[in-house]
């Protein structure tokens, strides 16, 4: 019986997988091996490897003791034999550790990035900061390790506007119209301004602001006008284009002022028309063959549009206006109706082509395009719009595209409100 017991212990003593070892420190595992190993999962370890699979089991992404651990999982994980990593049976996180600290070098970048993309003495640059600063303390702590030191040093500075109340009411009070730099000064004041009253709360003089307002409704009338003439431009082709597009064309931008001429893009174009690069046909082809839709609204008939959630459209064939004497009925299922007139009322009587008409309901917001061609038109007669089942106090303003309040025509009828317009627009309905 004596013998059997100490066989026992001696085959426990000279079974080395079965003896424990404490993990290694991450210093410690650039030392040679160990001849020790542990027993779990039914895998083998030696201290080595066992060292480096709990380095990566703390990584953790979301601390600041991100790179430090990563790196030094890293440096024990490449100290072992290639035998030795067969046994790293969490090597996928450390793979996806790695993957992660790419994607954090990249985001450190853009912020970095961000911050230089403005120059300290421009008038932007406090508000840039803000916004830099903003994005980086979205961050977690790991992610804010990789952003460099001379980076978080800025953005945790105290910084104060490049500009003063002085200083913005003078660029305004300078600003010129018939510059050709208008546009820019115009948009720099408004810049200057809006760091000076986001950041310091300061109010400009009485009058000041209101004579940016109308420098930026002039930037907007100039854009509008050299957008028309840019449309047209486009619009030209050597196959179906005569001399005569080209020199309406040619007008209308003689038609812009400077400041408007400089903005539209594709002005040489224009020119290669004007100039006989191309031989244009004699008669235009693009009126003798329109492409009309097959599914249209008919002249005083009721139809039906189509509807997409709360978009409505319809479409209406132009052939000859002049001989269209009757009004189109288009009713939709959110308790309006549109009525249009007489395709003899359209202003521009010599257009053939397709008519899109779009009506669109949010809540008590009511936006109503039409095109002809992909152009606006307009009509001597009024356009209805009929809202069913409004308060009768209730009232309705339209819109421009400033936001601006327009007169508008509108008259009750019972449950009915009855908006009247010769061309699109965007209305609101105002209930008390």
């Amino acid at each position: 019986m004596k013998n059997k017991k100490r066989l026992a212990l001696l085959s426990l003593v000279a079974i080395p997988s079965l003896l424990y070892s404490a993990p290694a420190s991450a210093a410690e595992v650039t030392e040679p091996s160990k001849i020790a190993y542990t027993y779990n999962n039914n895998y083998y370890y030696n201290s080595n490897v066992w060292n480096v699979i709990q380095l990566i089991s703390i990584i953790d992404d979301r601390y600041s003791s991100f790179q430090t651990r990563l790196e030094s999982a890293l440096k024990a994980y490449n100290n072992l034999t290639e035998t030795e990593k067969q046994y790293v049976t969490n090597y996928d996180v450390l793979s996806n550790h790695q993957h992660t600290r790419i994607l954090y070098r990249k985001l450190a970048s853009q912020i970095e990035e961000k911050l230089a993309s403005v120059e300290p003495t421009a008038v932007n640059y406090y508000e840039n900061v803000l916004a830099t600063r903003e994005w980086f303390n979205s961050l977690n702590a790991a992610q804010k390790t990789f952003v460099n030191a001379e980076t978080q040093r800025i953005l945790s500075s105290y910084i104060s506007p490049n500009t003063t109340i002085d200083k913005v009411v003078t660029k305004i009070q300078l600003l010129n119209s018939s510059r050709l730099s208008f546009h820019q000064e115009v948009e720099a004041a408004r810049a200057e301004y809006n760091a000076l009253r986001k950041f310091t709360n300061a109010y400009l003089p009485y009058g000041t602001e209101q004579l940016l307002l109308e420098a930026e409704r002039l930037v907007v009338k100039d854009k509008a006008a050299a957008k028309d003439v840019e449309n047209a431009i486009a619009a030209l082709s050597p196959k179906t284009s005569t001399i005569k597009d080209v020199q309406k064309v040619k007008t209308a931008f003689e038609a812009l002022t400077p400041v408007q001429q400089q903005i539209v893009p594709n002005v040489s174009i224009l020119i290669d028309f004007v100039n006989g690069k191309y031989k244009l046909p004699t008669q235009s082809v693009e009126n003798t063959k329109p492409n009309f839709s097959n599914t249209v609204a008919l002249p005083g008939k009721t139809t039906a549009m189509s509807r997409n959630r709360n978009d409505y459209s319809a479409k209406i064939n132009v052939t000859d206006p002049g001989v269209h004497t009757e009004r189109f009925i288009l009713t939709t299922k959110s308790n309006m109706t549109l009525i249009i007139p007489s395709l003899s009322t359209l202003v521009d009587k010599d257009t053939t082509g397709v008519i899109e008409i779009q009506l669109k309901r949010k809540l008590n917001n009511i936006t109503f395009k039409m095109t002809l061609n992909n152009k606006p038109i307009e009509f001597e007669e009024n356009i209805e719009l009929i809202i069913n089942n409004l308060p009768k106090n209730a009232s309705i303003i339209q819109r421009n595209d400033l936001g601006e309040k327009l007169h508008t025509n509108f008259y009750v009828d019972g449950n009915r409100h009855i908006v009247q317009a010769t061309t699109s627009g965007t209305f609101q309905i105002i209930r008390k």
